[in-house]
């Protein structure tokens, strides 16, 4: 639940620079934040769904046995 709300006070702050960059780009946040709610919203609902932080130690969990 922690990286959510970090992820989504991230997304907040960098609203003034998307607000003033190019379509593409306004194109891209949105998209990337409805992928993150819509993960996001069954990941803390519904049990047995994967939540960043499985993922995250999924993808990167060979680095923990590299720092001891």
């Amino acid at each position: 639940m922690v990286a959510v709300v970090l992820f989504a006070v991230l997304y907040i702050l960098e609203w003034p620079m998307i607000k003033s960059s190019k379509k593409g780009m306004k194109r891209a946040y949105f998209i990337l934040l409805g992928i993150f709610l819509v993960w996001n919203t069954p990941a803390v609902s519904v049990p047995g769904w994967p939540n960043p932080n499985d993922i995250i130690r999924l993808l990167f969990g060979w680095a923990d046995r590299l720092s001891g």
